[in-house]
């Protein structure tokens, strides 16, 4: 017999087609690997999208209320989709122990309280709410807002993004592929304080109609705020409800939704103050007539106190005497000015005696309460 060596054509096509069927079945088997690493991939992108947002809303909106003056308020606004509060979030002082993060390369709009100069509309408040109603100069509380926005980058019409802006200063976009919470939800729902007279307090979610809450008046603690214009100042949590989407179309969507209650701990908390020695208050103080104000006043003006925004940062208020320039005893205070203000501060006094000549003291108060020495005016006198 001939040797016979090789594969014959049937046997070689034979293999072939094995070999295929080999082949095939292992690029299904990557195939579906592949598509397994894309969708964990998508999960995790999706997770870690959601744990961002979510983790930084949860960090900042506790911080509300942080280190700000009594008068300035811990919220300015609450509504469906925006949040603004104040916090003392930012410093650019080395070895600031009162503010939670230190920045020594941190703008200086972003690290001081918002000033009226530059008060604008609140982003994504509704109807348009300008802020600030006051200057609080002396206040290391930045005014932080959070909202969500239609993302008009993409090409879907139903998506967010989220945003957060300190002061007037440029918004940032913190998270896109933001899909609104189910149900038709609102993406912020708020909690607050319900405390009525001899009933035992409890935490109450914030009827619908109360609208959206908004910090009406100019300071805190200041007529008008009180009653329904207060109620901003009872909110004590926020839940936050959104969707993530990976913004692929048809089944290769992936869609995550996180809801998580924030809790407010700074606020409706009175500031501690460690009262210690007695206010340093070495302003000049003037005093000025001016007979062309209707009626005539004496403008009495000064500085705040070294105590009152660094130092022991106890000064509660400025106290005020007069007496005529003949008399040797001062007497009992004639006013007293909040501290908080922005400076100069200035007290008008219209009740005013013709041909009378006036001296003018002011002190500082702390918390014990102590007072500064007194800062005399020179003599006033009246037409």
């Amino acid at each position: 017999m001939n040797d016979r060596r090789g594969f014959t054509l049937v046997e070689m096509l034979i293999a072939m087609v094995a070999f295929l069927f080999v082949l095939a079945a292992a690029m299904q088997g990557l195939k579906s690997q592949s598509n397994g690493f894309t969708r964990g991939a998508d999960e995790m992108g999706i997770l870690q999208n959601m744990r961002y947002g979510a983790e930084l809303l949860d960090q900042e909106f506790r911080m509300a209320g942080a280190n700000v003056p009594d008068r300035q308020p811990s919220v300015v606004y609450a509504g469906p989709n925006s949040f603004s509060f104040n916090a003392d979030m930012v410093s650019d002082v080395l070895g600031d122990i009162s503010s939670v993060y230190v920045d020594p390369d941190a703008l200086p709009g972003q690290v001081q309280a918002w000033r009226l100069a530059n008060a604008a509309v609140v982003p994504n408040s509704s109807a348009a709410f300008t802020y600030p109603l006051f200057d609080f100069a002396t206040s290391g509380g930045e005014t932080l807002t959070f909202w969500f926005s239609l993302d008009t980058e993409t090409a879907r019409a139903d998506d967010y993004v989220l945003n957060r802006q300190v002061n007037n200063q440029n918004p940032e976009v913190l998270v896109r592929g933001i899909l609104a919470p189910s149900g038709g939800q609102n993406f912020f729902k708020y909690f607050y304080l319900n405390a009525p007279v001899g009933v035992n307090a409890t935490i109450d979610s914030v009827p619908t109609a109360w609208g959206n809450l908004r910090h009406v008046a100019a300071q805190h603690g200041v007529l008008p705020d009180t009653g329904i214009l207060a109620r901003v100042d009872q909110l004590r949590a926020v839940q936050v409800r959104f969707r993530v989407t990976n913004q692929r179309a048809g089944t290769a969507e992936r869609i995550r939704e996180i809801n998580s209650t924030i809790p407010l701990p700074n606020v409706g908390v009175k500031k501690l103050q460690t009262c210690g020695d007695a206010p340093i208050f070495g302003s000049a103080v003037g005093a000025a007539y001016d007979g062309v104000a209707t009626p005539a006043r004496v403008r009495v003006t000064w500085v705040p106190s070294v105590d009152e925004a660094t130092g022991e940062q106890d000064i509660i208020r400025y106290v005020v005497w007069r007496k005529l320039a003949a008399a040797v005893d001062w007497g009992d205070p004639y006013t007293s000015i909040a501290s908080g203000a922005a400076p100069p501060y200035i007290f008008d006094d219209t009740d005013l005696v013709s041909t009378a000549t006036y001296n003018y003291a002011v002190s500082a108060q702390d918390c014990t309460p102590l007072l500064s020495t007194k800062r005399v005016t020179a003599n006033v006198v009246i037409p």
